[in-house]
């Protein structure tokens, strides 16, 4: 019999969970029957997607604002969506941000401004989740960092030089953490998306030319759709993954293979 992945009676967490890339892992994780505790910062039509997804599923669904770098206030947002949602079996780091501008003129806040949220954010959810579990002797966490291509290539034609280090970083952070949680029964992982059909890349929607110059550097020739980002978060999260961790699978497409 082919295996099936379920999540049932687990809660996931996912940071951006309410657009893009992170809307399709709280739909996938919801429909493998989790929980889902969606993170968010701006975005405030967050809870009526989140209730959309607790109808459609039958599952709880609730979206939490929060800052993912207030080291303090992500902790205490933890333990609140533990006894509020469900006990936490995993956590998807997806939300991030980009920046585009030539290098020559970066400053040291523009530094911040991407690192911050991009590493900091994303290691700040990771160190609270290891922490609650460590705290309820859990011994199945899981994490998956949602990473990109662009921390394993320059991106042709792109200013962003803070970003696509950031995104490099994410890959040794989840080694390292690996490396030191596997004993705890955390383990660490990474998707690098390519290019995917979201508003972060409404360029590409704008401007054919553009979007061509992409799909004809990639092997399967067209954009990723949100979903198929997803299904490896979600196999990341799974059983079906108890002995994969501090690796980094890169959805792309083919994009950076040449």
């Amino acid at each position: 019999m082919v295996w099936q992945i379920d999540l049932s009676g687990k809660c996931i967490v996912v940071t951006g969970g309410n657009r893009g890339i992170g809307l399709a892992i709280s739909h996938q994780v919801a429909q493998a029957g989790a929980h889902v505790a969606i993170l968010y910062r701006q975005s405030e039509d967050a809870p009526e997607i989140a209730k959309g997804i607790a109808e459609k599923y039958d599952v709880r669904c609730v979206a939490y604002k929060c800052d993912v770098t207030d080291q303090k206030a992500v902790q205490e947002l933890f333990r609140t969506i533990y006894h509020d949602v469900g006990p936490v079996g995993g956590v998807v780091c997806n939300a991030g941000v980009s920046h585009h501008k030539p290098a020559l003129e970066y400053t040291k806040e523009d530094f911040y401004k991407t690192f911050e949220p991009n590493v900091w954010g994303v290691f700040v959810a990771a160190q609270a989740a290891a922490l609650l579990w460590k705290e309820h002797q859990y011994q199945n966490g899981r994490i998956v960092f949602i990473s990109s291509v662009s921390g394993t290539v320059a991106n042709k034609g792109i200013a962003q030089a803070f970003y696509n280090p950031s995104k490099s970083a994410l890959t040794m952070l989840a080694k390292a953490l690996s490396m030191e949680w596997a004993p705890m029964g955390i383990l660490v992982n990474v998707v690098s998306p390519g290019y995917v059909d979201t508003d972060m890349n409404q360029s590409l929607r704008d401007d054919a030319k553009a979007r061509k110059e992409v799909e004809d550097a990639t092997f399967v020739g067209r954009l990723s759709t949100p979903d198929e980002q997803a299904s490896p978060t979600v196999f990341f999260l799974s059983d079906q993954a108890s002995y994969i961790t501090g690796s980094e699978l890169i959805v792309d497409g083919g994009y950076s293979a040449w």
